[in-house]
């Protein structure tokens, strides 16, 4: 943390002033009754797609209830509405499974209005159902004459945000059949100190 950013600086700001906010994204926090942000929803916006933005690691420290979860899941949904190929682009990682159940909630709210899809790794479910919901079925399954290395260089995930707890990701990466990480550009270590 060479360079800290004092939040006190930042004011609140309403949703229709929030600079280069996609106009979809608006309609869809004023739908969830959101009509301005808390202090580290501007700040964080600011420092990842607003005027002074530039791509670096970012840790924010604050307390439960000051806006944390809308603060990194609106810039990610923003920044990957561009995307061109659906494949894992964003993993959010949370200690237990209802902490990842309320981030879930939120991405929800958001990602499908700007075209993105949402799914938890969180055992709720069984393995083979979360794999159904996070990996496409083979085309070589579908057309068994494909050239194996054709299918090799196609992603395989079928969402673009993935919420899940460390456990169930760890048994995806080790077991699950096309799923991959190698496309990943947002990484979010959630309630770190918990675990």
């Amino acid at each position: 943390m060479r360079h800290p950013v004092d939040i006190d600086s930042f004011s609140g700001c309403p949703v229709t002033s929030l600079p280069r906010l996609d106009p979809r994204l608006a309609e869809a926090l004023q739908r969830m009754g959101i009509e301005s942000f808390f202090l580290v929803q501007v700040s964080t916006w600011l420092e990842t797609i607003g005027p002074g933005a530039f791509q670096r690691d970012i840790c924010i420290n604050s307390p439960t209830g000051s806006g944390k979860t809308l603060a990194y899941a609106l810039p990610i949904v923003q920044a990957l509405s561009t995307r061109k190929v659906r494949c894992l682009r964003a993993l959010v990682v949370l200690p237990t499974r209802d902490l990842a159940l309320q981030v879930k909630e939120v991405f929800d709210a958001i990602a499908p209005v700007m075209g993105l899809t949402v799914a938890s790794a969180i055992g709720q479910s069984s393995i083979a159902d979360e794999i159904s919901d996070l990996i496409k079925k083979s085309k070589q399954e579908l057309y068994p004459s494909l050239d194996d290395e054709y299918i090799e260089m196609e992603p395989q995930t079928k969402v673009d945000i993935l919420v899940a707890t460390p456990g169930r990701l760890m048994d995806h990466i080790n077991m699950t059949k096309g799923f991959s990480l190698e496309h990943l550009q947002y990484l979010v270590v959630d309630e770190t100190d918990r675990m």
